[in-house]
């Protein structure tokens, strides 16, 4: 009989075993969103590059002065090569144009009266006011941002500040998906009898299209037939790095997919300690990285998450820290008093109730219920025989932020 392991233990077996691609390719600006950087993004020049000012305003010569002159106007983009205050002298800027030498302050216009081109000051002063001083944000050479994450929106506004159109990243993973079993249907062809759709295929491909680092492929429906098998999975080891296989993870008598994978290369089957999700296989053949998830829908839906997205995402070039599922603390709106003797992940919901977090769980928890997965944003940790009381603070997963 197969001993159950921890999720805790089976995670970081796994994650030991997985090793980053170092292939590299340049991509433009314009197709980086949820690439891996590859390299860190380097200031090519202070920030701001000038002294500027960060108001509509006036620059003004004279801290102590009560009054002060005005001399000139200054707007973004305007050179103040041919300006150099003295003390009583004020000149008109706008927010980003670059300040006057002598300047040692800007007072924002609301604060101000001009009588007679004479700028009066209503309110105090405090030198280098309202002033955005050179390589004040960075300096020219800072790392700005570092390898091995994924690139946001925000970074590629910080990239494109830096008037880089290229970008090294990681090659994208190339990963095919699988389903199993002769009991599945193809969603173009009507249900025999015994059968169900292929629901778990559309899925995982589905879920694979939110992680731009990855180039996903529909391998469709494994049968229980091993010749058949075993030509997929040779033909799918010579055009990808990483395999999905869901259905097969439970070793049965026709359990045709572990026996082929032992013959081309290897494979280890878990039972793991948690609920759903418990049968777990993951293996190689040669270089190509095999996971086989279990066929339930729930347990697929969660294993994913919990166990193989972690998994893509180092393979992809993702550094750990990032890989790894975030937990976050929330209020139980919920109680169990009857323990499991496996880790569990309940489906439910984050909620926030006066600026607190607090977590609710589906009534109904089976690992073959799948519309409940729709209407989850979380999935609520449960240790293994514990109980949870109602208004515990306990952890889970949120998934927006995987």
């Amino acid at each position: 009989m197969m001993t159950l392991i921890s999720y805790e233990h089976a995670f970081d077996k796994l994650i030991q075993q997985l090793s980053a691609t170092q292939k590299t390719e340049l991509v433009p600006i314009e197709q980086v969103l949820g690439r891996v950087l590859a390299q860190p993004i380097i200031a090519q020049f202070n920030s701001p590059i000038f002294d500027n000012s960060a108001m509509d305003g006036y620059a003004i010569c004279g801290l102590n002065e009560q009054h002060w002159t005005l001399t000139d106007y200054v707007a973004a983009g305007d050179s103040t090569q041919h300006i150099q205050m003295k003390a009583g002298e004020a000149v008109r800027v706008f927010t980003g144009a670059a300040i006057p030498v002598g300047t040692e302050a800007v007072i924002a216009q609301e604060n101000v009266n001009i009588v007679n081109n004479t700028i009066i000051c209503l309110a105090s002063i405090k030198a280098n006011q309202h002033i955005r001083f050179q390589a004040e944000e960075y300096a020219k050479n800072e790392v700005l941002i570092n390898k091995n994450q994924c690139i946001s929106a925000t970074q590629i506004g910080v990239i494109a500040s830096q008037g880089i159109t290229k970008i090294l990243c990681y090659q994208q993973l190339k990963v095919t998906v699988y389903s199993s079993g002769n009991e599945l249907q193809t969603l173009d062809q009507e249900l025999q009898e015994n059968q169900i759709y292929d629901s778990n295929r559309a899925m995982l491909l589905s879920l694979l299209k939110n992680n731009p680092f990855i180039q996903y492929s529909d391998g469709g429906i494994l049968p229980d037939d091993e010749n058949t098998i075993q030509d997929q999975l040779m033909n799918a080891e010579k055009t990808s790095d990483v395999v999905l296989i869901s259905g097969g993870a439970s070793v049965g008598d026709k359990d045709y997919t572990k026996k082929v994978l032992e013959e081309l290369g290897e494979i280890h089957h878990w039972k793991i300690a948690i609920k759903p999700g418990k049968p777990f296989a993951w293996g190689k053949i040669n270089n190509t990285k095999v996971f086989v998830l279990p066929g339930n829908p729930v347990a697929c839906w969660v294993t994913y998450f919990v166990l193989v997205l972690p998994a893509l995402k180092i393979l992809a070039g993702i550094n750990q820290a990032y890989a790894i599922p975030k937990r976050i603390q929330a209020k139980a709106a919920f109680e169990i008093q009857k323990v499991q003797s496996r880790l569990q992940f309940l489906r439910g919901n984050l909620i926030i109730e006066e600026c607190q977090l607090h977590v609710k769980i589906h009534p109904l928890q089976s690992s073959s219920m799948l519309v409940n997965c729709v209407n989850s944003n979380v999935l609520a940790i449960v240790p293994a025989n514990e109980v949870i009381e109602y208004g515990q603070n306990i952890q889970v997963i949120y998934l927006d932020l995987i």
